[in-house]
This record gives structure tokens, C-alpha cells and sequence, in this order.
């Protein structure tokens, strides 16, 4: 199996890999030495080499784990250099491109991409944990020539212990929008409110700082996200920002009847029956 990408997310992918019984046998690849060199210290990897073209060469199945937009850029080379029966996947947080990436290099029967729903704020190898996948739900994503190679991607989670799930790539972009891109935007908007109001990280209580979680991650990989954002994404926007002034006006209003349906109602939605 070749990993390419040996950040917070292909690093610990081989990490979990690493360990399992029996064992995988990982290649894996980075633009970067250090990471190569870090993978290579702590056992992640067999092997990785200085060349992408290498790690994949007699791969059986290949996960491109690099960003979004350089996921889709390697994936006609890494279509090329594999043999016919090799698999390719990905586990980049939209599929839709990726998917285009995949039929734009006739290789959409090979593919079936996966999304962890899981991450961390931090990035590179040294952010990588064996056990980041446990409890995860994998979105996994294929074209219809590509359903006989699903079970093998999805079984491959679960021995991670995760828990594999198709959808369609439409669907799941639309669904990460609201799901996910949204929760991202807003944190960095809550942290962005305190800041200008001079509140400092280390004085938010609990809830202050779970809400703010998110405003740690790192802009580059968002950035290559928010490039192929959706029609949803904007209209979550917008749609909290209408609802965030409702909110103000109930309580300029001194309407605490209306801030009590609104968080009841909110209550019910996060903890059904």
C-alpha cells in the first residue's frame, strides 16, 4: 500500500497500518524530507522514497493523502504509474473533485474515495496518531464501474476501527458544506468577535474554548477547500448570520420567553430521543 502524504491525516493512516495484524506493508511519501525521514524513525513505513513514482509502483491499493487540489493534480500521474488492478482513493474532504480528477483520467473504475470524519487542528506527520481513525465515520464515494472495489476500501477502515459509509459525491459536498465547513467558518468568526473584544484565549471556560476549537486550524489546507466551496456553504453563512441577529434582537428586547423556545428547541435538536 502507498500513502501519499504523510501529514496529520496519511501519517496517521500509516501509523494505524503499521500495527495492524497482519501487517501492511506501507510505502509511503512526502514533498517534505523531514516528514519522509520522521515516518521511516517510528516505524509508520517500509519505505519512503524521494520519488512519488516509486512509493506507487507496485502498490496495490494507493491513497493520495496529500491536500485537495494537489490530491487532484497527482491523480492522473499516480492513474499511469500504477498497474490496472491497483485501487486509488483519497481522503480529501470533497469528493466531487476528486471524482472528476478520476474520470478526467479514465481511471473512474478504480476509485473509490474516502472521507474520515476526523482530523486535527495541527498539521504535518508530527500531529499523526495511530488511533486518530478509531470511531470515525469514513464517507466512502464511488463511481458505479468502481462498486466492486468498494468492499475492499471500506473492510480496510473498519480494521482500523472506523466505520465506512457509501454516499454520493454530490451529496457529501453538499453535506460537508453545512456539516463541516460551516462549524469551521463560524469558530473562526466567534474567535475573530473576541479578539476584537480583547478576550484572550486563556480566560474562555469550557464552553468558550470547545467553540473555539476550531479557530486553531491551520488556513492552508482551508484555503484549498474554500477554493471548490459550494452554493451551500454561502447560504449557511448567511442563513447563521440572520439567525445570530434574531438572536440579538430577542435579547435587546429583554425577551427571555423567545431565548428560552430558541435554546429549547436547539436542546431538542442536539439530544433526540
Amino acid at each position: 500500500m502507498a500513502v501519499l502524504g504523510l501529514g496529520a491525516m496519511g501519517g496517521s493512516l500509516a501509523r494505524a497500518l503499521s500495527v495492524l495484524e497482519p501487517g501492511v506493508r506501507v510505502v509511503g511519501w512526502s514533498p517534505r524530507e523531514e516528514e519522509r525521514r520522521a515516518a521511516l524513525d517510528v516505524g509508520a513505513v517500509a519505505a519512503a522514497p524521494s520519488d512519488w513514482q516509486e512509493a506507487v509502483a507496485e502498490a496495490d491499493l494507493v491513497v493520495l493523502a496529500a491536500p485537495l487540489s494537489a490530491s487532484c493534480d497527482l491523480f492522473a500521474g499516480v492513474a499511469e504509474a500504477t498497474s490496472s488492478g491497483a485501487t486509488l482513493s483519497d481522503v480529501a474532504s470533497l469528493k466531487a473533485p476528486v471524482a472528476r480528477a478520476a474520470t478526467s483520467a479514465g481511471a473512474e473504475a478504480r476509485w473509490v474515495g474516502s472521507h474520515p470524519m476526523t482530523g486535527s487542528e495541527e498539521s504535518g506527520f508530527a500531529a499523526s496518531r495511530a488511533d486518530l481513525y478509531e470511531g470515525a465515520r469514513v464517507w466512502t464515494v464511488a463511481h458505479p464501474a468502481a462498486e466492486d472495489r468498494v468492499p475492499r476500501v471500506q473492510s480496510l477502515w473498519r480494521a482500523l476501527r472506523a466505520r465506512p459509509e457509501s454516499i454520493d459525491a454530490d451529496e457529501h459536498d453538499r453535506l460537508m458544506a453545512l456539516a463541516s465547513h460551516l462549524p469551521q467558518l463560524t469558530s473562526n468568526a466567534l474567535a475573530a468577535v473576541l479578539r476584537e473584544g480583547g478576550v484572550l484565549p486563556t480566560r474562555l471556560g469550557p464552553g468558550g474554548a470547545d467553540m473555539t476549537r476550531l479557530a486553531a486550524s491551520g488556513s492552508a489546507m482551508w484555503r484549498d477547500i474554500f477554493e471548490h466551496a459550494s452554493p451551500e456553504l454561502v447560504a449557511g453563512l448567511r442563513a447563521l448570520a440572520r439567525e445570530a441577529a434574531k438572536v440579538a434582537d430577542l435579547v435587546e428586547a429583554g425577551d427571555l420567553d423567545g431565548v428560552e423556545e430558541l435554546m429549547n428547541a436547539t436542546r431538542a435538536w442536539s439530544r433526540p430521543e
